[in-house]
């Protein structure tokens, strides 16, 4: 609600600022101005940096491309649709098309002009100018959501740690806490809101670097995927062996250190060494032993899965920070 309220401030801002500067320079159909730069806001600054480019392209063809269809062939609704249908597709084939619907609106006005003169063409080019310019400042005013997605962040590890302690308890007691449902319902919620932030961070920069936080959320948006599937495990399990604790004990150790800095690497090495100490023990004795001692090592090929994705993450940004 906060972040509407800012957009809604510069919005206001930005008409009233525009309607005074193309009142003061006596243009007509100042409040068009207004307009331009009300549509002209955005919530990011990489957003509006493109928003903005494109409107002037689209508005300076509409404009050259008025002036010559209205003064060789007139001023009427047939010269119009001729207008729109040249147009139209030319903003498409440019990428320019956010443009297309102020720049129509500027063309309007030069087929009602009586006579179409270097007046009205400067004019609209004001009219242009004065809105995309102020809205461009304004868009310069972008609120700070470093602090909130640090939060989001501690919030997302906490909630990691408590879930796979929760697992490793789960492993040997085959009881899942009446909480946890509600506890992974919250954290999805919390990490698409915190991929969303992570987005408009990485578009309010201009800078390749700022890419660290929508790349931290995708990797423990992946994370999240696995646990969500860690979890699906403990619908078979009902039989406890050796390695069920050893993997429990694991599992709690994770948990343990699942902050940010950790590159994983002691703890994919320490799951090596039970996979390896798994195949010197001796083999099921039994179909339900055999089922569930291969539902534990899947169970442990995920947490292998899980723990790689940070490792990646750490090593791609070691390497970054190596190469600056």
């Amino acid at each position: 609600m906060k972040y509407i309220n800012n957009l809604a401030v510069k919005m206001s801002i930005s008409a009233a600022v525009t309607l005074i500067f193309a009142n003061i320079l006596n243009l007509q159909f100042s409040t068009v101005a207004a307009v331009i730069a009300i549509l002209s806001i955005q919530d990011t600054r990489r957003k509006a940096l493109i928003v903005g480019k494109n409107r002037v392209a689209a508005c300076i063809l509409a404009i050259i491309l008025s002036f010559l269809i209205y003064k060789i062939i007139g001023q009427n609704a047939i010269t119009f649709a001729i207008f729109l249908l040249i147009f139209i597709p030319l903003t498409s084939k440019l990428n320019i098309s956010e443009g297309m619907v102020p720049a129509v609106v500027l063309s309007t006005h030069l087929l009602i002009a009586n006579p179409i003169n270097l007046y009205w063409i400067i004019n609209e080019t004001l009219l242009m100018i004065i809105g995309i310019g102020i809205a461009s400042i304004a868009n310069l005013f972008m609120p700070s959501l470093q602090h909130k997605f640090n939060v989001d962040k501690e919030y997302i590890e906490d909630s990691y740690k408590v879930i796979l302690s929760k697992m490793a308890k789960s492993l040997v007691t085959y009881t899942v806490d009446i909480d946890e449902e509600i506890i992974m319902n919250a954290l999805e919620k919390r990490i698409n809101e915190s991929c969303e932030r992570a987005y408009k961070i990485v578009n309010n920069s201009f800078f390749k670097s700022e890419s660290y936080y929508t790349d931290y959320m995708n990797m423990r948006k992946n994370q999240f995927d696995i646990i969500k599937k860690l979890r699906t495990h403990f619908e078979k399990f009902y039989m406890s062996f050796e390695q069920t604790y050893m993997i429990s004990s694991f599992t709690q150790k994770v948990a343990n250190q699942i902050e940010e800095a950790n590159d994983c690497e002691e703890l994919l090495d320490e799951l090596e060494i039970l996979k390896n100490d798994f195949k010197k023990m001796s083999l099921p004795k039994t179909r339900e032993e055999f089922e569930n001692r291969a539902q534990l090592l899947q169970f442990l090929n995920d947490m292998e899965d899980l723990l790689n994705m940070k490792r990646s993450f750490i090593l791609n940004y070691r390497k970054y920070n190596n190469q600056k």
